[in-house]
Parts: structure tokens; sequence; C-alpha cells
């Protein structure tokens, strides 16, 4: 079987946003790079759409999150849970 040599932006970003929910929260500074490699990638493929905070209910149980509300205001928690769009 001959080797593939691509896989589909697609693939990627879902790979990374599985990552980026479910990690350790010990493993923020390998989110930060999965991210910036992930935006880079992206936007280079012209599939960039943006990206919001994970709330408390979309991260793996007992891990950190990106951002709840308080009083309509966000409060920001852990801005290396992300999920791209």
């Amino acid at each position: 079987m001959k080797a593939r040599k691509t896989i589909e932006i697609e693939v990627i970003k879902e790979r990374v946003n599985r990552f980026l929910a479910n990690s350790r929260n010990e493993d923020s500074q390998i989110r930060k790079g999965h991210h910036g490699l992930a935006t880079m990638l992206l936007m280079d493929a012209g599939a960039y759409k943006g990206f919001n905070y994970l709330r408390k209910e979309d991260v793996a149980p007992g891990q950190t999150f990106g951002v709840d509300w308080s009083s309509g205001q966000p409060v920001f928690h852990d801005e290396t849970r992300t999920y791209f769009h």
C-alpha cells in the first residue's frame, strides 16, 4: 500500500479540537502550540473561521475550561481551552 502524503484540513481541525477539549490540565503549553499550529494551517488553507473558548460543559469532566459568564460578562479561566469553527 502506498503511503498517503496529505491529510484533509478538516481532519486536522477535528483532532486539534478534540485535544484542546480533552487534554490534561498540565498540558497547557502543548495546547498553546496546537492552537498556534492549527491557526496557521487553517489560515494557509483559507479555512479559518475563528474560534471560541470552551465552556465547562464542553471539556472532559474535571478539566479546566475557557470561559463562563457572570452578570452577562465573560470570565476567562484557561485561554488554552478553545474550539475552532
